[in-house]
């Protein structure tokens, strides 16, 4: 009997989101992945990974190595340009730059800025600048990298950051209360919905998350707040990656492509 009560309590958060018709995508190909975890991919077909703490660049005829000991493990890899690479080191208070031979251009520490900043989240923006989510203040900011000086845009958060997504518009966060917000550039704020309990998350849209939650994966609708379960061959994995309209699925060795259109 208390076997039952715990299943049963353990599927209200998902009974408590409606469940919509499944997605469907079209398999595409596999292939064997090398050890290490997986980044991306960028829009000339080079990939990224990271392999004890050492940054790796997969090129059709060449492969590209950074490693930075004296400054930690890598928490977060930006790769919307490929021409500036961005690697945050968390535990150090460090951004650094790349070229596209993963040569370090730039390296900043904001802990010795003239007014110190402790970042939670670093990533690229628009014109030669730098999202950054500032724990001192809990303000999110954009920092120029040319003149290294960082500009405030928003109120102080009323919660911490649980995670965070962004591009050179637009930064995405979920805060401690499964609350997901976007900020643009002038630091105006919307709130887009609360989001499920999940152990991966990717941003499609302001309307659309991809989610995996246990073993599956799924489309949440944030307007009605559905679940639309997406129908895969693998039975268990580690993580997914999308990118224009194709899915990626990752298991401990394999790379599973999938072409999908999402409704």
């Amino acid at each position: 009997m208390r076997k039952i009560i715990f299943i049963a309590l353990t599927l209200i958060p998902l009974l408590t989101f409606s469940q919509q018709q499944s997605i469907i995508p079209f398999f595409s190909n596999s292939e064997k992945w090398e050890t290490g975890q997986y980044i991306g991919k960028d829009n000339f077909g080079n990939f990224y990974s990271i392999n004890q703490n050492e940054f790796k660049k997969t090129s059709p005829n060449q492969l590209y190595f950074y490693k930075n000991v004296s400054l930690g493990k890598i928490h977060q890899v930006d790769l919307q340009n490929p021409l500036q690479l961005v690697l945050f080191y968390k535990q150090f208070t460090t951004a650094v730059l790349l070229d596209n031979q993963l040569n370090e251009t730039a390296r900043i520490n904001f802990s010795e800025l003239q007014t110190p900043l402790n970042p939670e989240a670093v990533s690229l923006a628009s014109q030669n600048r730098l999202w950054v989510y500032d724990m001192l203040t809990q303000k999110l900011g954009l920092f120029d990298i040319q003149k290294s000086t960082f500009q405030s845009i928003t109120p102080s958060f009323k919660e911490n950051v649980k995670f965070y997504q962004s591009d050179y518009n637009y930064f995405y966060w979920i805060d401690t209360k499964q609350n997901l917000y976007v900020s643009n550039l002038f630091g105006k704020v919307n709130f887009l919905g609360h989001v499920p309990d999940y152990s991966q998350l990717q941003v499609v849209s302001p309307k659309q998350i991809l989610m995996k939650i246990d073993n599956g994966l799924f489309l949440y609708n944030l307007e009605d707040e559905s679940l639309s379960p997406i129908q895969l061959n693998e039975k268990s994995f580690s993580h997914f990656s999308f990118k224009d309209q194709i899915l990626s699925i990752f298991t401990e060795n394999e790379i599973s492509q999938y072409k999908i259109t999402l409704p």
